[in-house]
């Protein structure tokens, strides 16, 4: 009876041993999978940013050119893709707990593509005279700003009405990984948030959807139904 009983404690041994193994490989083959996956998601964006970046290097040269009508298809085009970009980087951050580091180097990448084609639409606006109105939104988290969420629900309603028309560039003022936000806070002393900077001309905290219409409106040629 005893050698009964210890064969039954070896053979229960031996299956709960047998299932620990067998979770173990489980879960090393899905993470397995789950690093070849961000690290497939990760290879896409850093030619997404490389592409961008040829783009905005071949649009700056029409623009110098004063190839307006090149410039302004080119650059409407590749605002929609840097739109792309962002969707995607943000379902990224969702999957990659694996490696923060190489997350911050794409949003790093992100941001300063976004500073490139505000810079570029600045430069448009001047040598073509394109009838575009520029926004940057400084945002924080739920603790510092209460009124995050629904600025931007505001600059998302308005984006719809406006479309190519209203270009707005955002930035988390609390990636401090990439210096240059550090650097836009200060030159329009974006202290609190939200902060919007609308033309150059920044307005702290939440902005109603009046307020801001009244404001980009101001600075259109061609006034659509959505001005007064």
């Amino acid at each position: 009876m005893r050698n009964l009983s210890r064969d039954k404690y070896i053979i229960a041994g031996a299956i709960t041993l047998g299932i620990f193994f067998l979770g173990l490989f489980l879960g090393l083959a899905i993470e397995g999978k789950r690093v070849n996956y961000i690290e497939s998601v990760s290879r896409r964006q850093n030619l997404d940013f490389s592409s961008l970046q040829l783009q905005y290097a071949f649009i700056d040269q029409l623009s110098q050119e004063k190839n307006c009508l090149a410039v302004q298809k080119t650059f409407e085009q590749n605002i929609n893709n840097l739109e792309s970009t962002r969707i995607r980087l943000e379902n990224f951050d969702l999957d990659a707990k694996l490696n923060k580091n190489e997350l911050d180097v794409l949003k790093r990448e992100y941001v300063l593509a976004q500073i490139r084609y505000w810079m570029l639409a600045k430069t448009t606006k001047k040598l073509c005279n394109t009838d575009i109105v520029n926004i940057l939104y400084f945002f924080s988290d739920e603790k510092e700003c209460n009124d995050c969420d629904k600025q931007a629900f505001v600059l998302t309603y308005l984006k719809k009405k406006f479309k190519d028309k209203l270009l707005i560039f955002s930035f988390d003022s609390k990636f401090e990984s990439e210096p240059m936000i550090s650097l836009l806070k200060k030159t329009y002393n974006a202290t609190n948030y939200p902060t919007l900077v609308i033309e150059e001309k920044p307005k702290n905290g939440f902005q109603d959807k009046d307020t801001i219409l009244k404001e980009v409106c101001s600075y259109y040629k061609e006034k659509n139904e959505d001005c007064i």
